[in-house]
């Protein structure tokens, strides 16, 4: 008989919160690392392309994973639809805002009319926001197909236990 360690509920939640935020911790130091080589440094791509590849990597498994493991990726009580549609204006404020910026601090001295700036802030807003509508949405079906196909299973083994 093999002697089975017996571990602690405490010890395991204390060691996976440990692990959650150390996870947090590192994927922010990318986001930051990323953000200041492209705006503050402004170094070609080639510099911080490893950073930004394993930002994607891990954010695309902690959404891959919570999806297959049935939680909630957009914890929005009834909100579900909305909360996409602000999600995806607010990055597309946030690109057009950091991109504008930048555009300007490189290209000011060309925008001879403001008209032509604002048409680029126009276009960078409506692109960022249609972009990530495109990669929330599918995420958002996904996510409550799963969540309902989990509680259908789930109701399928209490009506069987009764």
């Amino acid at each position: 008989m093999k002697n089975k360690l017996i571990q602690d509920e405490r010890a395991v939640a204390q060691n996976r919160k440990i692990g959650s935020e150390t996870c947090n911790l590192l994927l922010g130091g990318l986001i930051i690392s990323v953000l200041i080589k492209t705006y503050v440094f402004n170094v070609p791509f080639t510099q911080y392309a490893t950073e930004l590849l394993c930002l994607l990597g891990a954010s695309i498994y902690i959404v891959i994973s919570n999806i297959i493991a049935g939680n909630n990726v957009y914890e929005t009580k009834g909100k579900g639809k909305k909360s996409v549609v602000l999600t995806s204006l607010v990055v597309g404020l946030v690109i057009c805002v950091s991109a504008g910026i930048t555009n300007y601090a490189r290209y000011g001295d060309k925008y001879t009319d403001g008209k032509f700036f604002l048409i680029t802030l126009a276009i960078l807003f409506v692109s960022g926001t249609v972009i990530t509508f495109l990669i929330y949405s599918p995420i958002y079906k996904l996510n409550q197909k799963r969540q309902k196909k989990i509680a259908e299973e789930l109701d399928k083994e209490e009506n069987d236990v009764k």
